[in-house]
């Protein structure tokens, strides 16, 4: 059987009854099936618990929102998202479901965990890391590591990043200016990266010179379902 691989999802305003509604860009759903598992999006926020009883994985997806017109997601809307993350976090590692974080996810990972956010850093380390690109180095015995090598180019399109990183997490990239990249736990199945690597995919990945890192997603699935 294919693994369950539950996937998180921002807010939205649906285009045509301008009702809420939830969105996931579609690399994310694409990434999962090519890998092996199947997506479903967790739309019933009361039901964190049930859901990753019955799942078989967990994918936190990046911070992405979507209106038909500006000003119809209210900070409300956007505020409710990360309570909702971080309690799919905490209920699947509660059942000893995999997680795989990605960017927002490496945040939402660090909170569940107990650290905090740095929500300042650009403006006190003098650097960017919103729609750019930069390389990354990877600690020894990582994932990454074994997957891609000690250095290569990855994608950047966050605001904020890790702060105090919660005990039982290392960190396993960096990028040039020192920023955290990557996380992984010590002892449960939970990994994460602050780039996005469902845009790393296929023929056209983002940016071109960083690898095809569909293998991540493989490796996540068969994770999965050896925990089936």
């Amino acid at each position: 059987m294919k693994p369950k691989i539950i996937i998180s999802c921002g807010p939205a305003i649906d285009r045509q009854f301008f009702s809420p509604a939830h969105v996931l860009n579609k690399t994310y759903s694409a990434a999962v099936s090519i890998a092996g598992g199947i997506p479903i999006l967790p739309v019933d926020m009361d039901a964190v618990e049930e859901l990753m009883q019955w799942a078989d994985g967990l994918v936190l997806s990046g911070s992405h929102s979507f209106s038909p017109v500006p000003g119809l997601i209210t900070p409300e809307m956007n505020q409710a998202r990360m309570p909702h993350d971080i309690a799919l976090t905490k209920a699947a590692m509660k059942a000893g479901k995999p997680i795989l974080g990605i960017c927002l996810g490496q945040q939402v990972i660090n909170l569940a965990l107990g650290g905090d956010l740095a929500h300042t850093f650009k403006l006190q380390m003098g650097v960017e890391h919103m729609m750019t690109k930069h390389t990354v180095k990877t600690s020894q015995d990582s994932l990454l590591r074994k997957l891609y090598g000690e250095e290569f180019w990855i994608n950047s399109r966050h605001n904020h990043k890790i702060g105090t990183v919660a005990q039982g997490l290392k960190v396993t990239a960096w990028s040039p200016d020192g920023v955290e990249e990557a996380v992984e736990h010590e002892s449960l199945p939970i990994y994460a990266v602050q780039w996005h690597p469902e845009r790393m995919r296929s023929d056209f990945p983002e940016p071109p010179e960083g690898p095809d890192m569909t293998s991540l997603f493989d490796w996540f699935i068969e994770l999965c379902q050896k925990e089936m």
